[in-house]
């Protein structure tokens, strides 16, 4: 065997039967699971790697696993939304990307420590110098707003793509503590927060779907006032100024996994307090019909804020016959008086706190149920 096949077997094994039948495609436009239906999306060649002869890699390539929310653009690159990202496999011995604007992003190459570039402009080269063979690559938005316009990759001339295995999706919906805020002049970025570093102790592919300020009801929460009740159905996270927001059709990306933590931003008292659980309602009640599947797990806030009214929702949803929603009682896991910036904001450390907390929740409830 030779040492390009041995390397792609590896690639290919490992991938479990939950995993296969979850990389199914749906008859519909944009992403799903990992598998675009971008127009002319390239076949593989042998051995499930596609080779480019010039190096230059179309966002359309159906080696190419999107996570989370993009939409292609009738030039081919690709817009990426709020923290979403893509991962595949390449030969050669480098890798770059191509970007239309500056952005801000995160990648891994081989499984390496993710770097940051918060001025991510032309073409950066993310790795070079590698041995050759198959590799592996993960590029994420660094933080909200970040919106990265991909024009396409860039590797050695002669070179190819490959798919990685699939592996389980999480979704993390959330605010400004989801998002990687710790606090001004610190290290605000999605690598930062534990939505990032619990998929990544699970194993698991992920994206976030969260944004500063924002309340889970309608009429809270600053600068958007929408909540993520409406706010999830939409392309794109607020923007200042923001019109006729895109729908996101939910069933173009569809996570096994799905964490909330939301409730920090809305208010707990005051005429507005009683918004709170109908929309957790609403909320949990959507997502079931948009992810039939899917297990969703339901946090309190770190600092306690609605706490119980999350738990009588979840409940109220287990008694509806939706035994996949269940909820995580975040007290005690971090000390928001010493472990937070602000008395809200985690540290890092409290995030990488959190992270181990949860991931140790997931994996025993997976193991109760499995």
């Amino acid at each position: 065997m030779s040492g390009r096949d041995s390397v792609l077997r590896r690639m290919n094994a490992g991938v479990s039967r939950r995993a296969l039948l979850k990389a199914t495609p749906v008859a519909v436009g944009g992403i799903v699971l990992g598998v675009p239906t971008f127009a002319a999306a390239a076949a593989p060649a042998c051995g499930g790697v596609h080779p480019y002869a010039d190096g230059v890699v179309p966002m359309s390539d159906g080696n190419i696993r999107y996570r989370g929310r993009w939409q292609q653009q009738a030039s081919g690159s690709v817009y990426g939304y709020f923290e979403s990202g893509l991962e595949f496999g390449f030969t050669g011995t480098s890798l770059a990307v191509a970007l239309e604007s500056t952005c801000r992003l995160l990648y891994s190459v081989d499984g390496g420590e993710f770097q940051r570039n918060i001025d991510a402009s032309g073409t950066l080269t993310l790795a070079s110098g590698l041995d050759y063979g198959l590799h592996t690559a993960v590029i994420y938005s660094d933080y909200q707003q970040s919106f990265p316009k991909i024009e396409y990759l860039q590797i050695d001339h002669g070179a190819g793509v490959a798919r990685r295995p699939e592996k389980p999706t999480m979704e993390v919906i959330g605010d400004s503590i989801s998002v990687g805020w710790i606090g001004s002049g610190l290290v605000n970025s999605l690598g930062s927060s534990y939505s990032f570093k619990t998929p990544e102790l699970l194993g698991f592919s992920h994206d976030t779907i969260a944004f500063g300020g924002i309340a889970m009801a309608p009429g809270s929460g600053s600068p958007d006032s929408t909540g993520m009740l409406n706010r999830y159905t939409k392309l794109s996270e607020y923007v200042p100024g923001e019109s006729n927001v895109p729908t996101w059709g939910t069933s173009q990306y569809v996570p096994d996994y799905v964490v909330i933590n939301l409730g920090t931003n809305d208010p707990s008292t005051g005429t507005a307090a009683p918004n709170f659980k109908p929309a957790y309602l609403s909320f949990l009640e959507n997502l079931r019909s948009y992810y039939p599947d899917a297990v969703i797990f339901a946090l309190s806030p770190f600092n306690t804020a609605h706490r119980g009214e999350i738990s009588d929702t979840v409940s109220t949803r287990n008694a509806a016959g939706d035994s996949n929603v269940t909820f995580i009682d975040t007290t005690g896991w971090i000390d928001v008086a010493t472990e937070t910036t602000d008395g809200t904001h985690p540290t890092i450390a409290a995030h990488e706190k959190i992270a181990a907390d949860l991931a140790a929740v997931i994996r025993d409830y997976l193991a109760a149920r499995h």
